[in-house]
């Protein structure tokens, strides 16, 4: 991760953290020095803050939110937290895997009050750990089903170079009537084309190929440096293919996004506030996406799902599944068997020969 990504993330969990009761900032400066990557720290914030929102909703505790007392926790039931879960369930309309996340934060954070954490007088801040007695449910699917599911919602065939060209040009046809939305399209056009091809050939997550710098991509030899999921800088092969895009884009970055001296990042986004360029936010990045997805004909692609576009389309040409867990950066080789699934067709060929 840059730093300046990793500074961001931290001002967002410092600016949450103001929020938060004194030892709830005590666990996150734990999860800090026990190496904890900013990205989860700040989802532990997030899942904590709205279970600390819920609280004071159902009226556990009357006071500011900063200063609920360690007492509230202490006393809190099965069914109050089974409660909450349904109010994920429910409210925030979280599916079965979110709700296990959420609960599997308090169970880290009640772990460390109830394990860890010691009062001058050396005992644990909390004596009763409530989150001990709860189950983390996962959704219940077959390899089969996820690669299935995965099948029906990515890129195949000849739709990698079809969507490309929607980027190129399909998009603007479709939008040429608003204006406002034209231009920003027009503007954006050879940066968004350029990320979506390195995505589609190489593999990378999008928020692996917004940390780019300029001085990181290799033009001889096709490759990037990159930080990846985890921490880890590593070097990525990318295809021909997005070569050319990546340096049409690299040919009107400096022109068009005006960048100042000290930005290093290579896909830029132009503020409208301040009118100065700076990188690109994954946020951002989905919001265009999104715009893209509802004109397209396949409207359950995410900008991830350019990933398992990569992976699947990689599998089928190379039959190698050992290549395709280390270009997917994968630290379990069972994650990457789901591609062997995805176009899978011996399973039902074989159960047609039983009927001859």
């Amino acid at each position: 991760m840059r730093h300046e990504q990793r500074k961001q993330i931290q001002a967002l969990v410092e600016q949450k953290k103001l929020r938060l009761p004194w030892y709830i900032n005590e666990f996150f400066d734990y999860l800090d020095n026990d190496g904890c990557s900013p990205n989860t720290v700040l989802t532990y914030c997030r899942d904590i803050d709205i279970f600390i929102d819920w609280l004071l909703a159902e009226g556990f505790y009357p006071g500011e939110r900063n200063t609920l007392p360690l007492e509230v926790l202490e006393k809190l039931a099965i069914r109050d937290i089974t409660t909450f879960q349904n109010h994920c369930r429910n409210v925030l309309d979280n599916n079965t895997n979110t709700v296990g996340r959420k609960t599997a934060s308090l169970k880290s954070l009640f772990h460390y009050l109830s394990q860890i954490a010691e009062d001058d007088n050396l005992y644990p801040y909390l004596k009763r750990n409530v989150m001990a007695k709860v189950k983390i449910n996962k959704e219940k699917i077959s390899e089969k089903k996820k690669a299935a599911n995965i099948a029906n919602t990515i890129l195949l065939g000849e739709e990698f170079a079809d969507f490309r060209s929607f980027i190129a040009s399909g998009y603007g046809d479709k939008i040429r009537d608003q204006k406002r939305k034209y231009l920003s399209y027009k503007h954006n056009r050879e940066r968004d084309l350029a990320i979506i091809s390195l995505i589609l050939g190489s593999g990378l997550r999008a928020s692996e190929a917004l940390s780019i710098d300029v001085n990181d991509i290799d033009w001889t030899k096709n490759k990037v440096s990159v930080n990846r999921k985890g921490d880890i800088d590593d070097i990525v092969s990318f295809s021909d293919l997005a070569a050319l895009d990546l340096k049409e884009y690299k040919d009107i970055r400096e022109g068009r996004y005006n960048p100042p001296s000290s930005e290093k990042a290579f896909f830029l986004s132009m503020s409208t506030n301040t009118g100065f360029s700076s990188r690109l936010k994954i946020r951002s990045l989905q919001k265009r996406f999104s715009s893209y997805i509802a004109m397209y004909e396949k409207n359950t692609l995410t900008i991830h799902k350019l990933r398992h576009s990569f992976a699947t389309r990689h599998y089928k040409e190379n039959n190698d599944i050992a290549m395709l867990k280390e270009v997917l950066n994968h630290s379990d080789i069972n994650t990457t068997m789901i591609y062997t699934h995805v176009l899978n067709e011996d399973i039902h060929s074989s159960i047609n020969k039983t009927d001859k």
